[in-house]
């Protein structure tokens, strides 16, 4: 019997996204169903060495796939610490720890304390550089969301800004209001706050350009930019919001997720932009897209609705807009994933099949070759918003790969040597 879900299966799936209350319960029920099943005697299987690199005295997880938990010089690596069970879901009355570890000494050096995160990003924790690193967190007091840098010589809050942070590159960020995110996809959004969002402000409202050195923001590119480039009917009366800003690995340009909802259905759409929120431009809005991934600074690889060629992932020119299936025959079948790219080599993860197994494969574009780094379960005590995808990431020099997971019974950060 074959463990992953089948061509008819992912269509009945996709029909089913024009019902999303249908669908979620239909879903969660025949997950249960086919984890009786299909379930395994283990709880994850590797040929590589697996260490789980945080101190395991509470719940611990770095967040997104896009960012790497240890600085270029294997120095230090930086991860949250959660003493609340991670089956919960966040509580904004509840901080978790942003810890940074030494791992020339294996220990400890310091731990910050943040009120605002989720599961899945955490506080948006990352490197600034070899030193400095950044994360959000909220300002009772004057009731907005900040952020924190530390510098690692210090061992200290170096500097607080008024504003949080999204992406970062050297000494600019570029963000988003995070109280539309959380009342429209909390996932990754925070709860301190009750705000209440006038959706049809879609002026005022956007990506915002934040200057870390002189702590200062400005408002870049607009929701009304965005639906004039590519408008739609089902557009008019929906509910905005953007997502997933990755900026390229030059600082030059960035891309975003436009997502709207109509009614109770999702649309989402692949947005690039100079840096500066000029030559904005549509790649791709065929309904869905899904996550993507830097491939130099002309290229991007996302995994996608091509109305003609199906989803699958596929490499976009961001020049001449051409687009290709990567991994035709190879990696199609595993459906949507997390993948970023070391030199030649993707890496990417697979939603729970129908054993409640994600599975973490390494592909290599030259030669077309898979590896299998192992496969890990996930109960459905995480679901939805408590999910523990693996988010697999490099380490700089793409000796170390770093995921989450929660296969052992609690959220861990773990590595794999691959090498």
């Amino acid at each position: 019997m074959k463990n992953n879900f089948n061509f008819i299966e992912r269509n009945i799936a996709k029909f089913l996204s024009r019902t999303p209350y249908f669908k979620k319960n239909i879903k969660k029920s025949y997950q249960r169903i086919n984890y009786h099943i299909y379930k395994k005697k283990y709880r994850f299987k590797s040929n590589f060495k697996i260490d789980n690199c945080a101190h395991k005295n509470f719940d611990t997880f770095f967040g997104y796939y896009d960012k790497s938990p240890i600085n270029s010089k294997n120095q230090f690596i930086i991860y949250h610490s959660s003493e609340l069970n991670t089956q919960n879901l966040p509580n904004s009355e509840i901080p978790i720890q942003i810890v940074l570890y030494n791992l020339l000494k294996n220990k400890v050096v310091k731990t910050f304390m943040t009120h605002s995160y989720n599961w899945q990003q955490g506080a948006k924790l990352q490197w600034i550089d070899d030193k400095r690193f950044i994360y959000n967190d909220y300002d009772k007091q004057k009731d907005r969301y900040i952020s924190k840098i530390v510098n690692t010589d210090k061992i200290d809050v170096e500097k607080a800004l008024d504003y949080p942070i999204y992406d970062v590159y050297n000494d600019f960020s570029l963000t988003l209001n995070f109280d539309r995110l959380n009342i429209l996809r909390p996932d990754y959004g925070y709860r301190n706050r009750k705000e209440n969002i006038n959706f049809s402000n879609n002026k005022n409202e956007g990506i915002f350009y934040i200057d870390l050195k002189n702590n200062a923001s400005k408002l870049i590119i607009s929701f009304d930019n965005v639906i004039k480039l590519h408008y739609k009917e089902n557009m008019e009366n929906a509910k905005h919001w953007f997502n997933h800003i990755m900026i390229s690995p030059n600082g030059d340009k960035f891309m975003f997720l436009h997502r709207w909802l109509d009614g109770n259905r999702k649309f989402d759409a692949l947005i690039i932009s100079d840096i500066n929120g000029n030559n904005v431009k549509c790649l791709a809005d065929d309904d869905m897209v899904s996550h993507c991934f830097w491939n130099g600074n002309s290229k991007i690889i996302s995994f996608m609705r091509d109305k003609n060629l199906g989803d699958n992932y596929y490499l976009i020119n961001i020049k001449s807009n051409k687009r290709k299936i990567l991994g035709k025959g190879i990696i199609d079948k595993f459906g949507d994933g997390h993948p970023s790219i070391y030199k030649n080599m993707m890496l990417f993860d697979t939603y729970p099949n129908k054993a409640r197994m994600k599975e973490l494969y390494l592909f290599n574009m030259d030669d077309k070759r898979l590896i299998k780094l192992g496969e890990f379960f996930e109960s459905l005590k995480y679901y939805e918003e408590t999910r523990c995808d693996l988010h697999p990431r490099w380490s700089p020099d793409g000796k170390k790969i770093f995921f989450d997971s929660v296969h052992s019974g609690k959220r861990f950060l773990y590595s794999i040597d691959w090498k």
